[in-house]
């Protein structure tokens, strides 16, 4: 696997597959968050570790810091925290924390948890990977 390092700093570990799933779930949230129906560019380039990790389809990852989007029609940019949960077959991505900018004003902030979104998707029987987790 190449390095990448400048392009996707340190989830590089991330086959495309995978990346490709995480941004998806991503981007979905966000829109169902924001009430919109945006297309987001990701940047990776400034992600960090946070500790949480695992290995799913064609690569490996960890609850990344450092994770900037970009909707350059409508002046939008984001930036955040994910989180995922795993558990067999079923895997979702979601930001853990995300902050949104609309022409260089907060449009919208989201603290620490999971949403009720994303809640949502998760079965009953794995939502005891939640527990303990704040829920917005």
């Amino acid at each position: 696997m190449e390095d990448n390092c400048d392009k996707y700093g340190l989830s590089r570990v991330m086959g495309p597959k995978l990346r490709e799933l995480v941004q998806s779930q991503l981007a979905n949230e966000l829109n169902n968050l924001l009430g919109m129906s945006f297309k987001f560019d990701f940047d990776w380039s400034e992600s960090c570790i946070e500790g949480h990790d695992g290995m799913f389809l064609d690569g490996s990852l960890e609850n990344y810091s450092g994770i900037i989007l970009i909707n350059k029609q409508a002046s939008i940019k984001a930036d955040g925290w994910m989180d995922f949960i795993q558990e067999g077959d079923f895997f979702l991505a979601y930001w853990d924390q995300i902050t949104v900018w609309q022409n260089d004003r907060e449009l919208f902030s989201k603290d620490f948890g999971i949403s009720s979104f994303s809640f949502a998707l998760v079965p009953e029987e794995l939502r005891w990977h939640l527990k303990g987790v704040r829920k917005h």
